[in-house]
């Protein structure tokens, strides 16, 4: 096994989990690293890197860029729609056809109807972001019940979107880029009074602190973080969560030997620990402790595959940053 390799080498595995889910990866690979070499005779050698897949220290980060298979880690756990969603990956690699869905069987049933199965991609977890309300700034308004409310002019300055100060997170505007066009995103933004951390916002949430605001664009996790349950409250959009995948790409020519590492991706396992931490498993098995309604948005992977998505992520954000900073609003992270 190679941990933390010092040269770039092939892999059988490299992973990018969530950083929250970084150690319980590290963990799992301990069993599966077992179980692999009992079926190959061969030790696994994998990779989970300290840093994130864009750290200027990561010896892998340009993966995406080869246009030679036998190039490429036999399979690859990574999260958002990052470098493995680039135009040129898919035209050089997707779209030939060397990698293979590792579902083999049948989705989370509150995933059945939100498209998240591809032959390629196995997305086998998402982070949803749905609308955090704080009951006690709302000044009479109804609390929205759809993405689209927030469109609406009563809800000018009543918003804050997670990231930080001039760099929101992408997820909800991609969504709202591709359902209501440049207009609407900056819709959006001219109704946003801030863009915050993540984190401050659920240090805010419920307080009396005048910075804060009626209506949060955060992720479930950090909406749960929040302890002030009594002052706010988690509204899951009737039209969806928008959701950022989790997935495995693993080679059709590897399928067979990396049983190991499908199993453990894709099973009851590790999608109740992801689960736990508000990583939503598609694993059927796996109870993800939602309301009973809940739904999911995805982009499509029509959409995905004949659009450039990391383009569309500086797009959306630069379309976004231009008309909130029209006003001259801020608020610090």
């Amino acid at each position: 096994m190679t941990e933390e390799p010092d040269k770039k080498s092939h892999l059988d595995f490299l992973a990018y989990p969530p950083c929250f889910l970084k150690d319980i990866f590290r963990e799992g690979l301990d069993g599966v690293r077992d179980i692999y070499r009992e079926e190959t005779g061969t030790g696994l050698k994998s990779c989970v890197p300290p840093y994130c897949s864009n750290d200027p220290e990561n010896i892998y980060s340009d993966i995406w860029n080869t246009s030679t298979i036998e190039d490429f880690p036999d399979a690859v756990v990574s999260d958002g729609f990052d470098d493995l969603f680039r135009k040129e990956f898919i035209e050089q690699l997707i779209g030939k056809g060397y990698f293979k869905s590792a579902w083999n069987t049948a989705v989370n049933k509150q995933f059945e109807k939100s498209g998240f199965e591809d032959p390629d991609y196995t997305v086998y977890a998402v982070i949803p972001f749905i609308l955090f309300i704080d009951k006690n700034k709302l000044d009479g308004l109804p609390a929205p019940r759809r993405w689209s409310d927030l469109l609406e002019p009563q809800f000018r300055n009543k918003i804050i979107v997670s990231g930080s100060e001039g760099n929101p997170i992408d997820v909800p505007l991609l969504y709202f880029y591709k359902e209501h066009g440049e207009k609407g995103l900056r819709q959006l933004a001219a109704n946003t009074k801030a863009i915050w951390h993540a984190a401050r916002i659920a240090r805010t949430a419920g307080t009396s602190d005048p910075s804060g605001v009626a209506v949060y664009i955060q992720s479930l996790f950090f909406a749960e973080c929040c302890p002030r349950t009594d002052a706010t409250s988690i509204v899951w959009p009737e039209d969806g969560a928008c959701t950022s995948p989790l997935y495995l790409l693993m080679k059709e020519s590897k399928m067979n030997e990396m049983t190991a590492i499908t199993n453990y991706i894709t099973g009851s396992e590790l999608g109740q620990k992801c689960a736990q931490s508000c990583f939503l498993s598609l694993n059927p098995h796996v109870d993800n402790k939602l309301p009973e309604n809940a739904s999911f948005k995805w982009l499509g992977w029509d959409f995905i595959k004949s659009h450039d998505i990391t383009e569309m992520r500086k797009l959306v954000k630069s379309i976004f940053v231009s008309e909130y900073e029209k006003t001259g609003k801020g608020g610090g992270q």
